[in-house]
């Protein structure tokens, strides 16, 4: 198989946007080897993708720029290397043996097998690629990393089919050292890890596996348990396919080198994901790249401490399956766009969250994002770890200060929702309170406090496709700039508290399509400002109990759409396709909703039968 290699190109304008085109990044199954395996290997399958330059800085594959390699094994031409503690052997040239360390000095193909239970792996070699096929291979080493590459142009560890193979670090070395090594392997060239066997990895030090420059997984099986981060790759970490496994107590997926100081045009802090099968612990954060982080297929189940994906400028999702069961903040960057894809994310703060800024951590408000702009030329700017100036995010003092008393029944009071009254919303935040049954005729003005920060240039969320279920105790979705939505279904299932918004951005919010429906608290309620598609906007006298179903039908009594709350609400945003501006609505609560195309408690079409009615309102 080989790897595009594509010259780097220069920049070009951050603020403008498009979408970024290519094919699925597809690869065949590479040939199994074994110590014993005579057979030529040799024959190339290929990767290709099929991109164009992008108008908004955003890299394509091709300009990241990845060296051209084959990593099939030759095994015609292998050096075989039995380990052994005191008594490692080889059958050929190009390696050295003194004790339990054995280098590699030449070019090639070299079959590992046997335990090394403390000795090291080491590649030196001036000039040429450099293959390791491990066969059933153990190394351990309490004073340095397990393999690690001091030369080579480029070096592929391939793991044979049917077997286990185990690289562990656990001393107490120098663990912060990028040049001797800070991981169970560590190289400084760029490393590809394929094949059809499994690697166990142990950074009982700091990192799992790192490359000072690319990483590149393209096949085979991963388990990797880290004291720090868990799979970095520091230029670009891409992943074509492969079963990925990672416990890390830093970050679980890192690309966090900001620039190249060689080569300022270069793209780097990259993370692209084409195929594979994650299953992602981390006590900070999921995914973490300086630039970018591109998904276009595969599946992630993701478990972070802090933010989930972040990236310092873009994050784009493609065709992939995503579930973050836990995170502070979702999904973070600068410019996201949400393409196709089914995802979910839970979170204690923000589910997605548009920033230029540092973003905000759970355990200092500041880290959540290694860096930005950098590399990635025209970024959104210089960023600070503790630069939280620009955010949106709600804070204790938001929380503290806002006026409850504006809505038209004390939040406190827990009503059936045959009672609640509700609040019609236009694009200015101004409301009109009505109660249910007209009985009373008084209005109350009140301007939401959402969006009241200048909006942050070059920080917009894009949703094209896909499904987006966000379950978020800070806002749902948050941009500290502008917001744009054409197509796909969003569902959020907001905060409780005041503080917090299901809605929250600076700029503008364009509905054009798609399915958006926002349930949570209304203290900082917000809804679309513009666009070509209607959107109602609720707000309820009283609070909406969790299990309440809330539907909406037009004139003629047809269902537009249902929705049923997972937590206690006071104020829902719907748009969807059959919602028109200016023309009337009329909300029930607690039908029998049959039929429909249903997404996480949201049921777009269908019949309604029986329900209260709670009024009427006309769409914005």
């Amino acid at each position: 198989m080989k790897l595009p290699r594509k010259p780097a190109i220069a920049f070009a304008s951050f603020a403008a946007a498009s979408a970024l085109f290519l094919s699925a990044c597809s690869s065949d199954a590479t040939d199994s080897a074994t110590s014993s395996d005579s057979s030529d290997s040799s024959s190339d399958t290929s990767t290709e993708t099929v991109s164009s330059a992008t108008t908004n800085g955003e890299a394509t594959y091709e300009q990241l720029d990845l060296p051209e390699v084959d990593v099939n094994p030759d095994l015609n031409n292998a050096t075989e290397i039995t380990l052994a503690d005191g008594a490692s052997s080889a059958d050929g040239d190009g390696v050295t043996i003194d004790g339990d360390t054995v280098t590699i000095t030449e070019a090639g193909t070299y079959v590992l097998s046997g335990e090394l239970s403390e000795g090291q792996i080491v590649v030196n070699v001036a000039d040429g690629d450099v293959t390791l096929v491990l066969d059933d291979a153990t190394v351990s080493n309490v004073d340095a990393p397990a393999i690690q590459v001091d030369d080579a142009d480029n070096v592929v560890i391939y793991t044979a089919s049917g077997t286990t193979n185990t690289i562990t670090d656990s001393g107490t070395y120098d663990d912060t050292d990028d040049e001797t090594g800070n991981a169970a392997i560590f190289s400084t060239a760029d490393l590809f890890l394929a094949g059809e066997g499994t690697l166990v990895v142990d950074g009982g030090r700091n990192d799992g596996i790192t490359s000072k420059d690319s990483l590149v997984i393209v096949s085979g099986t991963y388990d990797v348990t880290a004291a720090d981060d868990g799979i970095r790759g520091k230029d670009s970490l891409v992943v074509l396919d492969g079963d990925v496994t990672v416990d890390a107590t830093g970050d679980a997926l890192k690309s966090d080198n900001e620039a190249d100081s060689d080569d300022p045009d270069a793209y780097v802090g990259v993370i692209w994901i084409e195929d594979g099968t994650f299953d992602i612990t981390s006590g900070v954060d999921g995914l973490d790249a300086a630039n970018q982080i591109t998904i276009n297929g595969g599946s992630l189940a993701i478990d972070a401490g802090d933010d989930g994906i972040t990236s310092g400028v873009y994050v784009r999702i493609g065709e992939t399956e995503i579930d973050i069961t836990n995170s502070y903040e979702g999904i973070e960057g600068a410019m996201i766009y949400l393409d196709a894809g089914d995802v979910t994310v839970v979170s204690s703060d923000d589910g997605l969250n548009g920033t230029d800024g540092s973003g905000s951590s759970s355990s200092d408000m500041g880290g959540g994002s290694q860096g930005g702009g950098g590399g990635m030329g025209g970024g959104p700017g210089e960023r600070s770890s503790s630069d939280t100036s620009g955010s949106s995010d709600s804070s204790t003092s938001d929380a503290t200060t806002y006026d409850d008393t504006a809505t038209a029944a004390s939040s406190d009071t827990t009503a059936t929702t045959t009672s609640a009254a509700y609040v019609t919303t236009d694009s200015t935040d101004s409301t009109t309170t009505t109660t249910a049954d007209d009985s009373v005729d008084s209005t109350t003005t009140t301007t939401g406090m959402g969006g009241m920060d200048e909006a942050e240039d070059g920080v917009e969320i894009y949703i094209s496709g896909g499904t987006y279920v966000l379950d978020a105790g800070g806002d749902g979705l948050d941009s500290n700039g502008n917001v744009v939505m054409t197509g796909g279904t969003l569902v959020v299932n907001g905060p409780e508290d005041n503080g917090n918004g299901a809605i929250d951005y600076n700029g503008t919010f364009e509905m054009d399509g798609g399915t958006l429906v926002a349930s949570g608290s209304s203290g900082m309620a917000q809804s679309p400002s513009e666009g070509d598609q209607g959107y109602l906007s609720i707000s309820f006298g009283s609070t909406v109990p969790v299990g309440t179903v809330l539907s909406v039908v037009d004139s003629d009594g047809t269902l537009i759409a249902s929705f049923t709350t997972t937590k206690s609400s006071s104020s829902l945003v719907l748009s969807a396709e059959g919602i028109e501006s200016g023309e009337t609505y009329t909300v029930y609560a607690d039908g029998t909703v049959t039929g429909g195309e249903t997404v996480d408690g949201l049921t777009v079409g269908g019949t309604l039968s029986g329900g209260d009615e709670l009024g009427s309102l006309d769409a914005s």
